[in-house]
């Protein structure tokens, strides 16, 4: 997803995950909380990619996830076509699905800010 393009960024600091930018989280937000958006394609889409792209962490969807179990079990049984899908029980098995590399590697920052003297001697190498 293009942060650059993008109406909305959000920005996740987490403290084992670290800094992550994340294009068009306002409409991802606004799915969770009326998953009656996703009968629009363009929620419908972003959603669908937030699960399906590698850059985005597992973590995202978990924090948007416990604002609303219940209304995020509605959003998943919606993309899925799986009308028994449940949050709380079936939440984890699911990012563990579609994002394997995530849980196969050690946690570790993917954005890591530095000091203007330290970025300096980074741009020599």
């Amino acid at each position: 997803m293009d942060v650059v393009d993008a109406e909305t960024v959000a920005m996740i600091y987490d403290e084992i995950d670290g800094l992550g930018f994340y294009a068009e989280f306002g409409l991802v937000e606004t799915a969770f909380a009326d998953p009656d958006l996703l009968r629009r394609r363009r929620y419908r889409e972003h959603t669908l990619a937030y699960l399906q792209d590698d850059s985005v962490c597992p973590l995202v969807l978990r924090r948007l996830a416990a604002r609303d179990p219940e209304r995020a079990s509605v959003v998943f049984r919606r993309l899925l076509k799986k009308p028994r899908f449940d949050w709380t029980r079936d939440g984890e098995e699911l990012l563990r699905a579609y994002k394997p590399e995530h849980f196969r590697r050690a946690p570790r920052p993917r954005v890591s800010p530095v000091s203007e003297r330290l970025a300096a001697y980074a741009r020599r190498r």
